[in-house]
């Protein structure tokens, strides 16, 4: 399961920040910059959920190599998530 998750994570890894980085160079260069720059004052959030997604599954299947712990998985779930709601405050602070 976790490694379907990972390809997934990924996968949208790659397609949201490849979109960022184009949505950057679009909105340097004056190129429908209204629309780029709304695209990247709501890309960072979910960017940031998939980052942390694919690093913590990342994480915990570099650790687990044999059968599950939900101990561990707790044990990485918990900081990343206290992480996410962190940017999450501040951005809407």
């Amino acid at each position: 399961m976790t490694r379907y998750l990972h390809t997934l994570a990924a996968i949208l890894f790659y397609v949201l920040g490849a979109s960022a980085f184009l949505a950057y160079l679009l909105w340097v260069n004056a190129v429908a910059a209204k629309q780029t720059l709304l695209w990247l004052q709501t890309i960072d959030l979910p960017l940031l959920c998939v980052a942390l997604l694919f690093g913590g599954i990342s994480v915990y299947r570099s650790m687990t190599p044999e059968k599950p712990s939900r101990t561990l998985a707790l044990w990485i779930t918990i900081p990343l998530l206290l992480l996410f709601l962190l940017s999450v405050f501040l951005k809407f602070w």
